[in-house]
C-alpha cells in the first residue's frame, strides 16, 4: 500500500512539474506549492516539510537534503517536501506560509503525518543538523530512523524487550544481545553500541521501578552530565547513550504525549 502510494504521488508531481516549468530543488526531495501540498503528502504517512525562501542555501539546507537522500532508500513512508516562500512578486506559496504560521526566520520545519491538520513542530531552539532530525523522527513517527551508532537488530530487541512484563522473555533477550556481542568482530564498527543495549537491560531487569521510569531518569541523568565539561570522546559517548535509549522506544511515546500536553 505505501509502494502504491509512493507511485501515485511521484507521478502526480512529476506531472505537475511538466506542466508548470519547475525544477527539483534537491534529490531525495520535491517541492511542492499551494496547489500540490495537500494532495501529495495526504498520500504518505509522514512527510517532513522544510519551508524557506524561495532558493535556500547553507548547513540548515545541507543538513535536510543529505538526510532525505540517506533515507530514501530505507521507507517509501516518508517523503521529504521543500516549500519555498517568496515575500515579493506573485508571492508564491504566501498563503501556505500564512495557512502553517510560518515566522520569517526560516528555515522552518514541520512534520505531517498523513491526513492530520496539525503538524509537530521541530523545536526552533535547536541546531538543524541530520542527527537532530534524525532523533525528531525518531520520537515523533513509528518508522525505523536509525540514529548514529545505533543497530537495528539491537533496536527490534530493545523494543520487544520494553513489549513484555515477562521476567523470563526479558532475560532471554538480554542472553540474545550478549550472545550477539561475543560474535562481533574485534573491529565491529558498532561494537560499543552493544554494551550500551545490555546495560540499560541489565539496569531495567534489576530495578524495582517501571521500565520507563528507570530510561527517563537515565535520559535526565545523561543530559544533566553533556551540561558539564567533558571530552570530546565522552561527549560522543554519552550522546551515543542517549541515541540508543530512544531506541527503546517508550521514550518516544512519553515526549509525544508531552508535546500534545503543551
Amino acid at each position: 500500500m505505501a509502494r502504491k502510494s509512493f507511485v501515485f504521488a511521484a507521478t502526480l508531481f512529476v506531472g505537475v512539474l511538466i506542466e508548470s516549468g519547475n525544477a527539483w530543488t534537491a534529490r531525495g526531495c520535491v517541492d511542492l506549492d499551494s496547489s500540490t501540498f495537500d494532495k501529495v503528502t495526504r498520500k504518505f504517512r509522514y512527510s517532513l516539510v522544510k519551508f524557506d525562501t524561495a532558493f535556500p542555501y547553507g548547513d540548515k539546507h545541507e543538513a535536510f537534503t543529505n538526510l532525505a537522500l540517506e533515507t530514501v532508500d530505507v521507507t517509501d513512508d516518508l517523503l521529504f517536501v521543500l516549500v519555498g516562500i517568496k515575500d515579493y512578486g506573485e508571492k508564491d506559496n504566501d498563503d501556505l506560509g500564512k495557512r502553517f504560521n510560518i515566522p520569517k526566520e526560516y528555515p522552518v520545519i514541520k512534520l505531517f503525518a498523513g491526513d492530520r491538520t496539525e503538524p509537530i513542530d521541530f523545536p526552533p531552539d535547536e541546531v538543524v543538523s541530520s542527527e537532530n532530525l534524525r532523533k525528531f523522527l525518531k520520537r515523533y513517527t513509528d518508522l525505523y530512523i536509525g540514529l548514529p551508532g545505533c543497530v537495528q537488530k539491537l533496536d527490534e530487541l530493545a523494543l520487544k524487550f520494553m513489549g513484555t512484563d515477562d521476567a523470563a522473555e526479558r532475560q532471554a533477550i538480554v542472553d540474545e544481545v550478549e550472545r550477539a556481542e561475543q560474535g562481533l568482530e574485534v573491529l565491529a564498527p558498532t561494537k560499543k553500541s552493544y554494551p550500551m543495549y545490555l546495560s540499560l537491560m541489565r539496569k531495567i531487569v534489576k530495578s524495582n521501578q517501571p521500565p520507563a521510569d528507570v530510561l527517563s531518569e537515565e535520559m535526565k541523568r545523561v543530559e544533566k552530565l553533556l551540561t558539564e565539561k567533558l571530552s570530546d570522546a565522552k561527549k560522543a559517548e554519552l550522546k551515543l547513550r542517549i541515541n540508543i535509549m530512544l531506541s527503546f522506544g517508550v521514550l518516544n511515546r512519553a515526549l509525544k504525549y508531552e508535546r500534545t500536553e503543551l
